[in-house]
């Protein structure tokens, strides 16, 4: 079984539609700021593509770079490790990520309307 790169997990759960804000009736604005933060930490790893045994500094240094507090980047650090180790044993749980990233592809601008000039 092949073992994959952190940066693949980060890729496909950027494009998995994990990160857009569900509906509700209330405010969401910590949602957001909670996507976000985890938008930019996947980002962060994905840039860095970390060998797997350089994952936790990688983190570690993501962190780092964003400062006081730390509490939220360590939370999202941690359960960025426990789905890249459960990714390492889960193909099949990969597998779903990948179709959710297919399920959730950017839709394409529509073609841009030709219009008719007299005489063709």
């Amino acid at each position: 079984m092949t073992v994959p790169r952190p940066r693949d997990l980060a890729v496909l759960l950027l494009a998995s539609g994990d990160l857009l804000p569900r509906k509700r009736a209330r405010d969401q604005q910590a949602d957001r700021a909670g996507l976000d933060l985890k938008r930019r930490m996947l980002n962060h790893v994905a840039a860095a593509d970390p060998e797997p045994e350089e994952l936790d500094s990688t983190l570690a240094d993501f962190i780092e770079e964003l400062g006081p507090p730390s509490g939220p980047a360590r939370a999202l650090a941690v359960e960025f490790r426990e789905e890249w180790q459960a990714a390492c044993v889960t193909p099949d749980w990969t597998a779903h990520l990948l179709h959710e990233a297919l399920a959730h592809e950017a839709p394409r601008a529509p073609e841009p309307k030709r219009k008719d000039r007299p005489g063709d």
